[in-house]
This record gives structure tokens, sequence and C-alpha cells, in this order.
């Protein structure tokens, strides 16, 4: 619960493929080079605007090139897939940050600036790329445009303390599944590794794993990342069970609904 990974794997193509500054010589063999360096050195600043999932759409040389209504610029694949910002200047599956304005690489030494802009009832990002083509050749960047698809779920966390007995001690993890109805006593559905192994639940709402991670009836509330994850016992062929909402990434920027852990009573 407290490291917010999803077992639905987020997939993304992130525009460079490490932290690590292009060499110039090796990209362009035979070509004169110019290594060329933004300052990336801009402290951060918020932009709630920016927050969620953005899919890529187009590559322009211009904002002023792209039309929504019209066939896409360029017919060969985009690289860039998608884009999830999250807060606090992070970048899903990226070692870019952001700050107001501005995507930040400090391996290539780019600030990558980006404009979001509402056209038809859409909300697209603009984003600078900065390429080999713009460190060493010294080219003008073109631009990916990125239309909004999700932001930011939050779900209401002010629910008052109300006990259940039955939901104290510890529970094991057993499966994890899409739907409660996938599960099957005995027969493995999930056939990867299990990220989260056991739940505790200790009086009065609260777990040994983090303050920020607390507990009532029906409920398992994450105050870091603004989750409640309902959760419902059941016994089945004489065991009891627990489903347990997982509120991934995937739930909380992509728009996706939530999976399920299910447990067995450890105790």
């Amino acid at each position: 619960m407290i490291k917010r990974l999803s077992l639905i794997v987020l997939t993304l193509a992130a525009f460079s493929v490490s932290a690590a500054a292009i060499d110039c010589r090796a990209v362009f063999p035979g070509k004169k080079t110019h290594e060329r360096h933004d300052n990336v050195n801009l402290p951060f600043e918020n932009d709630p605007a920016l927050l969620g999932r953005w899919e890529s759409v187009d590559f322009v040389p211009t904002p002023q090139d792209f039309d929504p209504a019209a066939p896409r610029t360029v017919s060969r694949d985009l690289f860039l897939k998608e884009m999830v910002f999250l807060p606090n200047g992070k970048i899903a599956g990226s070692p870019e940050t952001w700050t107001k304005g501005h995507v930040l690489h400090r391996g290539d030494r780019t600030d990558q600036a980006y404009e979001i802009k509402e056209i038809g009832g859409d909300t697209y990002l603009f984003l600078q790329w900065k390429s080999g083509d713009y460190l060493c050749l010294n080219m003008e960047p073109q631009y990916y445009v990125l239309k909004k698809t999700s932001g930011i779920r939050e779900d209401n966390l002010n629910l008052a303390f109300k006990n259940d007995k039955k939901v104290l001690g510890q529970w094991q993890t057993v499966d994890f599944v899409f739907t409660p109805e996938d599960f099957t006593p005995g027969k493995k559905y999930w056939r990867g590794d299990l990220y989260l192994k056991t739940l505790t639940f200790l009086p009065k709402g609260k777990t040994p794993m983090s303050p920020a991670i607390t507990w009532t009836k029906g409920y398992v509330l994450h105050h870091g990342d603004k989750t409640a994850s309902a959760y419902t016992i059941k016994r089945i062929d004489g065991k009891e069970y627990m489903f347990f909402e997982w509120k991934s990434g995937d739930y909380i920027f992509r728009g996706q609904e939530p999976a399920y852990y299910v447990l067995q009573r450890a105790d």
C-alpha cells in the first residue's frame, strides 16, 4: 500500500531512452555537430492543469500546424505514445521532471517548453521535442501534440471511523483478479508476482504500514494518494476472504477501474 505500484503495468514510451546525456558524435557519425544545452536548474512551480494522462495524437513543426479535424501530419507511428504527469514534478516511467511550462531532462540538459490549449472542447498539450537534431545539429525543435484523456482522481476521505471487528488481524494475499467473480478458491487467477503480500488491521482504524494509511468499516484510506479503497469480506467454502480494491496509478491517473487483491484471513 505504501508504494503505489500497479500490477497492470503502466506502459509508455518515455521521450528519452535514459537519463544519460546524448553522445552527438556517436549518434551522427561523420556530421559536423554542435552540442547545445539549456538551463535546467529551474525551481519547481505547480501546474494543476498538467496533472494526469495525455495521449499523443500528432507531431508538427509548430503548434499552428495542428488541426484536430485534419488527418495526422505524420503517417509513421509516433515514438512518444503517452505521458502521465504526477504531482511534485514527476513523470511516470521517465527520468524527466517538470515545472510549470517546462519539461526538464537533466541528462541531456534540455528544457522542453510546453503549452496547454483548449481546442474544440478538448485539452491539448504542445510539447517541444528536443531530440538529437536540436542538441547536435542546431535545428529548432518540433512539437508533440498530446490530448488529455484523464486527470487525477481523488476519493472522499472524510469518512468517520466506524469499527469492524470482523476485519481486525492479519490477512494473507492469495490472488489478484479484475473482478471478484474471477476468483476461485484453490485456483490461481494471477500468474505474476503479487506485490501486496499482507494487510494488517489494528484497532481504532490504525495499520502498521504508515500513519497515512487508516481504515474504517468497508474502506482503507490512503491519505497520501487520496484514495478510499473498498473492501468486502465473504465466506467461501468455510473460509473468510477479503476482496480489496487496488487503486493504483491506473485508477488515479488513467481513469481505469480498480482490480482486486484477494486475501485470506491468516490468524
